[in-house]
């Protein structure tokens, strides 16, 4: 009986044994192979660390097993980009790739530049746009940009990127120096640029900035000869002028005879009608009189010495008179001011038919004031006269009286009115006009009255 109750024992421990064999074989008893797969990847880049329930399992991209089905919490961190959660769902079995995208953290950029349209580039490499960006999203961190705009000069500047902050900023581009090559003939004659004499002489070049210059040539028994140069940004340019044998006053220009065309038909009624007369030769003054020779001959004349050359303002005729007089000149006639700014060929304006705003000093609004005589150097009229829109009124000699052949009939024509011409700083296009025609009383000081004076070229030697 023992026996085969041993016997018994021993031949269920041999089932067992090979059953739990056979199990081992079949992979029956690993949890890997009950649970599911779970991949994790991040995009843009890899390199996250995977957290989950608190265990760190790498770095992206990487897989999990062991994880039994369930509701999971998976975090990720890395540098640069904000902390992300992801809820992830597991079966039982199978494989679940899970792909979390990453928020960069960022700051944000807003570049503009003068003038605009310069290529900008992040740490000399990335390409970021066109000025103006706005807004551009950037990583945080330290950053070089550069804005490059061909004929100007690379500017370069660093900038501080942290989260969610808005940075702006403008940048004024420097351009490249233009070249200008000034002749003469004869030659060894004195250069002016904007009236200011320089240590050349012809023949000769000059690198200047981007800009209008008047470039005169001048030598002794000869009368000065000047062109308005508009240099651009690595331009180049070339002046050559003839050389007139004569003699010109100082500050002034030699208008030659001739005829112009005076009038506008179309205009306002005192305009027309547009017709033909014939001048004599004068000089008219280049700028208008300012502070500083206007106290001269009145020293009681007080004035800021910034606005040294800035033109004199209210003015009535009577007092420009009296200086015109006491330098030894006049005031010019209404058709030879008219000459001086419009030339020969009836432009509505010192430099052209069509209005540009940047070539006077005219209505700017409340801001609107009178600026340095000769500013606006590509305003300039056929003749190199300056500042004959705008700036300040000026007084001519004439009264106020209807043009031959106009029959329109005005109660202020006659012996009360003087007329002044040019409009001033206060003046909207229309009236800043070559042939528009301003008048008032002669004890009439407006503030922005002022002058400038004409010469007959006969005179020229009886200056005192």
């Amino acid at each position: 009986m023992r026996n085969r109750t041993r016997l018994r024992v021993c031949l269920m421990l041999q089932a067992l044994a090979a059953t739990l064999i056979l199990f081992s074989l079949n992979g029956c008893g690993s949890d890997e192979e009950e649970t599911a797969v779970l991949i994790i990847e991040s995009e843009p880049e890899d390199g996250a660390t995977v957290q989950i329930g608190g265990r760190v399992y790498g770095e992206t991209p990487t897989t999990i097993r062991g994880l039994r089905a369930g509701q999971y919490y998976a975090i990720l961190n890395q540098d640069g980009y904000k902390r992300s959660t992801r809820s992830i769902t597991l079966p039982e079995t199978g494989k679940v790739r899970i792909v979390v995208q990453m928020q960069l953290i960022v700051g944000y950029l807003t570049l503009e530049s003068i003038p605009p349209r310069a290529q900008v580039f992040l740490d000399g490499v990335e390409y970021l746009g066109e000025t103006p960006l706005v807004d551009k999203a950037i990583p945080i961190g330290s950053y070089s940009y550069e804005m490059r705009l061909e004929n100007y000069l690379k500017l370069e500047s660093q900038v501080e990127i942290l989260e969610d902050r808005h940075y702006s900023f403008t940048h004024l581009i420097t351009p490249m120096k233009g070249q200008v090559q000034v002749f003469s003939r004869p030659t060894n004659a004195s250069i002016y640029i904007n009236d200011v004499l320089q240590k050349k002489t012809t023949p000769t070049h000059f690198q200047l900035i981007p800009g209008a210059y008047t470039i005169g040539v001048y030598k002794k028994g000869y009368v000065l000869a000047e062109q308005v140069v508009q240099m651009g940004p690595n331009g180049e340019d070339s002046v050559d002028l003839r050389l007139k044998e004569g003699e010109v006053p100082p500050g002034m220009v030699l208008i030659p005879a001739g005829e112009f065309v005076i009038g506008v038909n179309g205009g306002a009624p005192d305009e027309a009608p547009q017709r033909k007369v014939d001048l004599d030769t004068y000089y008219i003054d280049k700028f208008e009189v300012t502070n500083q020779q206007f106290a001269q001959v009145f020293p009681s004349h007080v004035f800021d010495p910034r606005l040294a050359d800035y033109p004199m303002q209210g003015v009535s005729w009577s007092q420009a008179v009296e200086y015109a007089t006491a330098v030894g000149k006049r005031l010019p006639t209404e058709m030879e001011w008219e000459k001086a700014a419009r030339g020969i060929d009836g432009r509505e304006y010192p430099w052209g038919n069509k209005f540009d705003p940047a070539l006077c000093n005219g209505d700017k609004g409340l801001n609107s004031k009178a600026t340095k005589v000769g500013q606006h150097r590509a305003g300039a009229s056929l003749y190199g006269v300056m500042d004959m829109a705008g700036n300040v009124y000026e007084w001519t000699s004439d009264w106020y009286q209807p043009y031959e052949g106009n029959t329109v009939i005005k109660t202020e024509y006659g012996q009360v009115f003087r007329v002044l011409r040019g409009g001033s700083y206060l003046s909207q296009p229309y009236e800043v006009r070559a042939p528009r025609r301003h008048y008032d009383r002669m004890e009439r000081a407006r503030e922005d009255y002022g002058l400038r004076c004409a010469k007959d070229v006969e005179d020229l030697g009886s200056r005192s």
